[in-house]
């Protein structure tokens, strides 16, 4: 995950234990993490489909859902942080989840008509974000966060096996699906630093309750040429980020360290499907549910570079 904050733009450690004082600066940093593997019967990640309207030329696809199970993967980041006044900082960062691979089930349902059909999948998931924020506050201490994402969710659904006999006659499994969300997020947050700004505790909460975004959802069938495909619009979505570190001085040449990462998202929409093959014209309107949760931790590792009158700079891990 790394650290957003002055931990980074307002300290090197230096053996000294103290906050730098000195002139505007910046300083690129490089992370490591690990994404905790979590299975379905969690659910960490949902995506739910609902027609607005019942109809009979689809059993089954009038409401489906998809259970996700989150895998454990890498996650890789770079930011670059720059103190800009005594009270106001900027950074910018980039995250990558490496394609991670679990399953995920599939259920559907058209209510009164048949019972659930359940489905298994080979999913493979990744994601990644690119963001910037200004750090407003003092150097130690309670300090005010504002910034922008841009957040890429991609979900590929493989090698679909009916674990259960409930489809209706005639019902042709579904072969491939994938899922592609883009959520542009605004946040606000805080955080506050106990100890030394570069080597102590660290708690940040950032987030906001409204996320714009785009997204497709496509899905095609065994034996049928064409495809379900929907364009997602999420427009009643809200995200969390929670984070903590914990690092200590390390012999004067740099620090030592552990942090967690929290994040939470439930994103809710209007879709609009195309037509299937068609012959099925005015497909009525969907809601689109993604609900996504991830735990991340991992190590920190600062080594100082420092040379007298210039910045100092660090290597996060």
């Amino acid at each position: 995950m790394g650290s957003y904050g002055f931990p980074s733009i307002f300290g090197g450690s230096n053996g000294s234990n103290c906050c730098d004082p000195g002139a505007p600066w910046c300083c690129p940093q490089f992370y490591v993490g690990y994404n905790v593997e979590q299975g379905t019967d969690r659910s960490p990640t949902v995506f739910d489909a609902t027609s607005r309207t019942f109809d009979g030329r689809l059993p089954g696809f009038n409401q489906f859902t998809i259970d996700i199970q989150e895998p454990s993967g890498v996650w890789l980041g770079v930011s670059n942080y720059c103190k800009i006044g005594e009270r106001l900082g900027f950074f910018a960062s980039g995250w990558y989840l490496f394609p991670t691979t679990g399953n995920a089930d599939q259920t559907f349902t058209a209510p009164g008509v048949f019972a659930p059909s359940v489905g298994s999948w080979s999913a493979s998931k990744s994601m990644g974000w690119i963001d910037g924020a200004v750090i407003l506050g003092s150097q130690c201490g309670l300090n005010l966060i504002a910034g922008f994402r841009w957040d890429k969710y991609n979900l590929q659904l493989k090698n679909n096996v009916s674990v259960s006999l409930a489809a209706p006659p005639g019902t042709n499994l579904p072969a491939e699906a994938d899922l592609t969300v883009n959520h542009y997020m605004p946040f606000l947050g805080t955080q506050y630093c106990c100890g030394d700004p570069c080597c102590g505790l660290l708690v940040r909460v950032i987030g906001f309750p409204w996320v714009p975004g785009t997204g497709t959802y496509g899905q095609t069938f065994n034996n049928i040429p064409d495809r379900f495909q929907a364009t997602w619009n999420p427009s009643r979505a809200w995200f969390i980020e929670v984070f903590s570190e914990y690092t200590r001085n390390c012999f004067g040449v740099g620090c030592i360290g552990v942090f967690g990462r929290f994040n939470y998202l439930s994103s809710r929409g209007n879709a609009t499907p195309t037509d299937l093959l068609g012959v099925f014209p005015g497909l009525p309107d969907y809601d689109f549910t993604l609900t996504r949760q991830s735990w991340t931790i991992g190590g920190k590792v600062k080594l100082d570079f420092a040379l007298p009158g210039l910045p100092n700079f660090g290597l996060f891990l």
